[in-house]
């Protein structure tokens, strides 16, 4: 048999037995994380609908209030209010606001008119914004930002159950840009990671465009104090603090996603990707090894499945064993994405998966000479 020949080639024997190694572990992940997404079934819808406080900050971003606020304030929802911090504008937000209120007694305005130099990115507006809430009820999205249909508030809502404190939703991409399908696929990438294995009851990251918590575990959690030296992580890293097993929600919707307009081109795609890996490093130490298991497994497995090709290895072993693992992968990213009603996504997955995997790894390498920010 072919296996008993091989045992006689201590090299190609040793790669054979890795192979089969990391394919389990990638298997595993498919079945027993990614696979609580692809067959995701709705189970508790509340029939509580508490008034609810949406949070959005902004910094001069006067074109995408005017295209997206009217998405938010014509949400069929009870009783809701929206709180817009204008963080120190330069441009006419501050006016448009304030004539936009004159119709819609539920937006309130928190102006910002000095910067705070110790606090870094959106956390004091954001916090600014949280504090000035009516309702205990806080829904996070941001000014480039709107819900893809009229409900949406009443479904992450009605998510909430007793002991819930956190909701995670869905935030994709709907921009001009050329690579507007990369975008997509990246959002759909890092969901099926956050949605999984908070449905594993292992949650571990939230996305601000598409976030629900109390303030109550706001407060308790001491907002961002703990980490408001980064000049981001106010979603993620609130988020991978203060989400447990049993106090985390999913919202997981064809009709009512959040999408973001704001263009993007490679290089600032690229930018934001390695700011994703730079916070990665602030998460839980469990939480790393999950995540940095299935990338360097991944990988693994491509390069050995190369390796032993190209060392004379049967394709009788090995083809079927990749064969196993890109058919697991199309049906689970297949289920999945039609679960997020992600479309034209399915083909290209095996290799915009293999491209973001290995984009990862050469800014992982980049962030290995680049040091954390430590406290003064």
């Amino acid at each position: 048999m072919e296996i008993n020949f091989y045992i006689h080639d201590p090299l190609r024997f040793s790669l054979l037995i890795a192979f089969a190694v990391v394919a389990i572990i990638q298997l595993f992940y498919f079945w027993v994380f990614f696979s609580r997404l692809a067959f995701y079934r709705r189970k508790h819808v509340s029939s509580q609908l508490p008034p609810v406080s949406v949070i959005i900050t902004s910094h001069s971003e006067l074109n995408f209030l005017g295209e997206n606020l009217p998405f938010i304030l014509e949400q069929d929802y009870p009783k809701f209010e929206i709180v817009v911090v204008n963080d120190n504008s330069d441009d006419d937000t501050s006016d448009f606001l304030k004539q936009l209120s004159i119709d819609h007694e539920n937006l309130q305005i928190v102006e910002l008119k000095q910067s705070l130099n110790w606090f870094k990115g959106k956390k004091f507006p954001l916090s600014i914004g949280i504090i000035s809430a009516k309702y205990d009820l806080v829904v996070l999205t941001d000014a480039d930002c709107r819900p893809t249909g009229p409900n949406w508030l009443t479904e992450l809502v009605s998510t909430y159950k007793p002991g819930t404190e956190l909701v995670i939703g869905y935030s994709t991409f709907a921009t001009v840009s050329k690579i507007n399908r990369l975008l997509r696929f990246t959002a759909f990438f890092d969901a099926l990671f956050y949605f999984s294995m908070a449905l594993a009851g292992i949650p571990f990251k939230g996305v601000g465009k598409n976030l629900s918590y109390k303030r109550s575990l706001f407060y308790r959690q001491k907002g961002f104090i703990s980490h408001y030296i980064l000049k981001s992580g106010d979603d993620e890293l609130f988020v991978n603090k203060a989400a447990t097993g049993k106090n985390t929600g999913v919202l997981i919707s064809r009709e009512n996603r959040i999408v973001s307009q704001k263009p993007l081109n490679f290089g600032g795609w690229l930018k934001r990707e390695k700011n994703r890996l730079s916070l990665r490093r602030e998460f839980k130490l469990s939480h790393r090894f999950i995540l940095s298991l299935f990338g360097l497994t991944s990988l693994l497995f491509y390069g050995l499945f190369a390796a032993l090709l190209a060392l004379g290895v049967s394709w009788i072993i090995v083809i079927p064993v990749l064969a196993l693992r890109l058919i697991s992968q199309w049906v689970l990213f297949g289920m999945a994405m039609k679960k997020l009603s992600e479309k034209r996504l399915w083909p290209l997955s095996p290799f915009l998966e293999l491209f973001l995997l290995l984009i990862d790894l050469v800014l992982r390498i980049i962030l290995l000479f680049s040091p954390k920010k430590k406290w003064a």
